[in-house]
């Protein structure tokens, strides 16, 4: 029985999406004026190799004065792991998304339409660094640049301490059972 339990436990974690949350320092530059902003979260998610990158509630600081602007995601992305590193990169339109931070009733993104995004990000289990230009030429005759820079904690039933909760956490609680 305790075998049976095993296998099933591991075939679950076998199908489950990966997902990374990352703790980001974020640099937007307008017309050559860099301003650095509060952290934010970016969350990476991985299926088999066909990655997903989601910039939530972003908001633009024009001074003292917030932007809302709204959630930035690319879909279905194809990763290329090199010299112990990811790399995706996106070159298309997206809609900009209402963000879902309540201290902000408008969000300026849905209004734009489809926006050109331009998108590398490099990645490992536990540090993500990302650069976005979103091509606002055409509406506003300005590129707004975006530089991420961020970590990703332990996970939460990180068993094997490798950044993520995946099928080696479960050989690892399987050795564990199994050497008692």
């Amino acid at each position: 029985m305790k075998k049976l339990f095993v296998i099933f436990a591991a075939a679950c974690c076998a199908m489950a999406i990966n997902a990374t949350n990352y703790t980001c320092h974020i640099k937007v530059t307008i017309n050559g004026e860099s301003t650095e902003q509060e952290e934010v979260p970016v969350v990476v998610t991985q299926n088999n190799g066909v990655y997903n990158l989601s910039l939530n509630n972003f908001v633009l600081w024009v001074g003292d004065f917030p932007m809302p602007v709204g959630n930035i995601a690319v879909s279905d992305v194809e990763g290329v792991d090199e010299y112990g590193y990811t790399t995706i990169k996106f070159n298309d339109n997206i809609n900009i998304t209402e963000g879902d931070d309540p201290q902000y009733d408008t969000w300026a993104g849905p209004l734009l339409g489809d926006v050109p995004i331009d998108l590398t990000a490099r990645f490992i289990d536990t540090a993500l660094s990302a650069h976005i230009d979103i091509d606002m030429m055409s509406m506003i005759g300005q590129v707004i640049g975006v530089e991420l820079f961020g970590v990703a904690p332990a996970l939460e039933g990180d068993v094997n301490h490798d950044g993520e909760v995946n099928v080696s956490d479960v050989n690892k609680v399987i050795d564990i059972i199994l050497s008692k």
